[in-house]
């Protein structure tokens, strides 16, 4: 049996934040969603709600660069038209944790099929090992389990939020040359590091807090058959 979620990014500001997102990913913000001072961006197939902070303790206070999170949907998300014009659609969604092998098993009724070739990959950008699923009942195409392989992006957003979703995938819509190309003047855009071979194919991410959450442009190839398994953490 499948089960659903849908994505969400909560924040100390939503107004702030929607509008950051949207200039720096060329989407529209519009107001919707399922709690009050809602925003939705459309990326695709899938929809990312920003939303207020919710608290999960007395200490755990909102923070400006927010969070991702999964909100389970028992029937599912109403399908988006796929022929949308969106500048960027979300290829996978990235899922941080310390045990690939055990997160593989627990998230198991939301995912689909491994792809073809080695079932560890890499991510150079967020220094991860990664596991590749299908998307099945997760938002995007496919889902990249992510464990630290470097003390990187990866790692200081499992110190930070634990085990969970922590990175967006998305691909533009008009390749990811026209996309950086488009993007080369303005200081909003600018990269941390230069394009690099990750599990999609070449990728940059956009600038943000080492903690995250991870945005990655990725060219969105089909998982190679033929990459090389990625290497445990560095010293």
């Amino acid at each position: 049996m499948t089960l659903w979620a849908r994505l969400t990014w909560q924040c100390a500001d939503p107004p702030a934040l929607a509008r950051d997102l949207g200039e720096r990913l060329g989407v529209t913000p519009r107001t919707g969603g399922l709690v009050d001072g809602a925003f939705l961006l459309g990326l695709g197939t899938a929809e990312l709600e920003v939303r207020p902070w919710i608290r999960e303790g007395p200490d755990d206070t909102p923070r400006r660069e927010g969070r991702l999170m999964l909100e389970p949907v028992p029937n599912g998300e109403p399908s988006r038209d796929r022929s949308e014009a969106d500048p960027v659609t979300l290829h996978a969604l990235g899922w941080a944790t310390v045990d690939l092998d055990r997160s593989e098993a627990e998230l198991d009724p939301w995912l689909g099929p491994a792809p073809a070739g080695p079932r560890v990959r890499s991510d150079p950008h967020l220094g991860a090992s990664v596991v590749l699923r299908a998307g099945a009942g997760l938002p995007g195409a496919w889902t990249a389990l992510l464990e630290p392989s470097t003390e990187g992006r990866t790692a200081a957003s499992l110190a930070r939020d634990g085990e969970g979703p922590c990175a967006l995938y998305l691909r533009p819509a008009a390749g990811l040359e026209a996309w950086i190309g488009e993007g080369t003047d303005a200081p909003v855009w600018r990269d941390q590091g230069a394009p690099r071979d990750g599990p999609f194919g070449r990728q940059l991410v956009l600038g943000g807090a080492f903690t995250g959450p991870h945005i990655v442009i990725t060219e969105g190839r089909e998982p190679a058959a033929d990459e090389a398994a990625a290497g445990t953490i560095a010293e």
